[in-house]
């Protein structure tokens, strides 16, 4: 399903994409079925010989109607989809200007044109691809090898100068966009806040935790510090990945090897100072996630948890004091919230939380609307703070504070 979905571009950042695939795909399966309806029974008689011959045949007779008809799909694909999302980003324009804010409208400005410049770069490609077609063969009968690499060099350097040239109006939105959502979105919830989009956490805490497996190298930004009802927490996005040696065949028939960089994880990790009932170390990983090859098959009174989750701890008894039944539950809704998988470490006084949900705090690319990334930075807020409410129960009572 997920190659389906990746295919007919549900995935792609731009809406408009999936109208283009479906419609390419609808007209490629007419085409097919015309084709082998009539000639399929005698193609299975031939066997393979009758099979390629077929596929020649469909490639000769079909194939200058087939691209006609894609031409046409690709023309209503793109006027459907470019009008849901003309649609779109009109709204959107028209949400954030009923909010008031300069701040918010000087954003939305921003994203327009980068986005805008970002289509203008994909019509460059096809336009030079399209050049290419009717002049690259005149070139090289004119001047040889010269005219066709030349022309590919021009188009090469055109294409390389425009993306350097929209780059500042990209970076310009993604700053602003930190500064005016992200940054006034966490100060609504928490207190004596220190937010540094460039830093990340000190590598000696993500260790700490002892959440992740072996890893060779860590990036991340957005570094927060602050408090949270009488709590406080720092909190970073976090990319750990390994190197690994993988072998291949080149061109030659010779088998070399390359290093590959594989990420172990990608999210965010939140740390809370937090007083447990008990001082021997617990983790809970989510069974989406990398299982630790020695995790104890400890179970918990909450079968949901148990379908969701698995527990490294000392003992069973060690991880049902800290892991009650409000907390279990707490941990099963807020994953259900975030849809991504989630990571839990008591450990040392602290409480280790991992969100494997990239980089949430990005600003979007594609044509996705403002109003949409500040809905989802809301609704990333408040799923991750409703978790850490119900984490944090006294010790004696369980009483929330």
């Amino acid at each position: 399903m997920k190659i389906i979905r990746k295919l007919l571009g549900f995935d792609s950042p731009y809406s408009w994409m999936k109208w283009l695939k479906i419609a390419f795909a609808v007209v490629a399966l007419i085409a097919a079925f015309a084709f082998w309806s009539g000639f399929g029974p005698l193609a299975m008689q031939g066997g393979i010989v009758g099979i390629i011959l077929a596929v020649i045949g469909f490639i000769f007779l079909f194939g200058p109607i087939l691209l006609v008809m894609l031409g046409i799909a690709a023309l209503i694909g793109v006027i459907i989809g470019g009008a849901k999302s003309g649609i779109k980003q009109h709204k959107s324009f028209k949400e954030t200007a009923a909010t008031g804010s300069a701040e918010l409208m000087a954003v939305e400005k921003l994203r327009m044109k980068s986005q805008l410049l970002d289509v203008l770069f994909i019509i460059a490609v096809i336009a030079l691809l399209v050049l290419g077609f009717f002049v690259l063969e005149p070139l090289f009968d004119a001047f040889g090898e010269v005219g066709f690499y030349g022309y590919l060099i021009l188009a090469g350097i055109a294409l390389v100068g425009f993306w350097i040239a929209k780059l500042p109006a990209k970076l310009r939105y993604r700053s602003a966009f930190k500064e005016s959502v992200v940054k006034k979105g966490l100060e609504s919830v928490f207190d004596n806040m220190d937010f540094r989009p460039n830093e990340k956490l000190d590598e000696a805490v993500v260790k700490s935790g002892a959440l992740f497996g072996h890893y060779d190298i860590y990036s991340g930004n957005d570094y927060l510090s602050a408090d949270y009802h009488g709590h406080h927490l720092i909190q970073s996005d976090i990319h750990l990945q390994e190197e690994q040696e993988e072998t291949y065949i080149d061109d030659d028939g010779d088998l070399c090897t390359r290093t590959a960089y594989v990420t172990i994880f990608r999210g965010r990790l939140m740390v809370f100072d937090y007083d447990a009932i008990s001082n021997e170390p617990v983790a809970v990983y989510d069974r989406r996630g990398k299982r630790p090859k020695n995790s104890e098959a400890i179970q918990t009174e909450l079968d949901a948890f148990n379908r969701q989750f698995s527990i490294i701890a000392p003992s069973p008894a060690a991880a049902l004091r800290i892991l009650t039944p409000p907390v279990l539950e707490g941990i099963v809704l807020a994953r259900g919230k975030l849809g991504v998988p989630l990571y839990l470490s008591f450990k040392d006084d602290k409480l280790y939380i991992a969100l494997a949900n990239g980089d949430a705090f990005e600003a979007a690319g594609g044509d996705a609307t403002l109003s949409e990334q500040r809905k989802r930075v809301a609704d990333e807020i408040t799923a991750m703070l409703a978790l850490v409410d119900t984490l944090y129960l006294k010790n004696e009572g369980r009483v929330r504070v």
